[in-house]
C-alpha cells in the first residue's frame, strides 16, 4: 500500500507542478492584454496634456501622484480619476481648496464625460476622453 502512494505521488507532485506553472503563465499573458486608457487632462490655461495612465489616477502636488500639479491651490493629494464599470468618475479627497466639475463642488463622486471642466483648487482643466468623442462625432 505504501510502495502505491509513493509511485502516484512519483508523478502526481511534477504534474501539479507543471498545471500551476502553466496557469501562471497563461494568467501573465492574460494580464499583458488589458489596455491603458487613452484619457487626459487639459490645461485650460497653458493647453498642456496630462495623461491619466491607469484605471485609477491620484491628482495632487505630492510627487507620486499619477498626475502631480504644482499649484499652491492644490492639495498634496487633492482628488482622484478612476474608471469604474458606469464609465469615468471624479473623486475629492478631502482636499483643502476643494474640486469643482463644471463649476459645481463635488462631495462624493460624479461621472466624468468628455469636455468637462474640472477645477482642482483655483486650477481649470478640461477632461478629454478620445473613445468619447469619437462616438459623439459618428452620430
Amino acid at each position: 500500500m505504501a510502495d502505491l502512494f509513493i509511485e502516484i505521488n512519483r508523478f502526481a507532485l511534477p504534474a501539479l507542478g507543471v498545471l500551476v506553472v502553466v496557469l501562471c503563465t497563461v494568467c501573465l499573458l492574460r494580464r499583458g492584454k488589458t489596455k491603458p486608457p487613452e484619457v487626459y487632462l487639459l490645461n485650460a490655461v497653458n493647453h498642456d496634456k496630462h495623461p491619466l495612465p491607469r484605471f485609477e489616477n491620484s491628482i495632487g502636488r505630492r510627487h507620486n501622484c499619477d498626475v502631480v500639479l504644482n499649484y499652491p491651490s492644490v492639495s498634496r493629494l487633492h482628488a482622484v480619476i478612476a474608471r469604474r464599470r458606469e464609465g469615468w468618475v471624479l473623486m475629492d479627497t478631502g482636499s483643502q481648496y476643494g474640486t469643482k466639475l463644471d463649476g459645481l463642488p463635488v462631495k462624493d463622486r460624479a461621472p466624468l464625460s468628455h469636455g468637462q471642466c474640472i477645477t482642482f483648487g483655483g486650477s481649470e482643466f478640461i477632461f478629454c476622453d478620445p473613445e468619447e468623442e469619437r462616438l459623439t462625432l459618428k452620430y
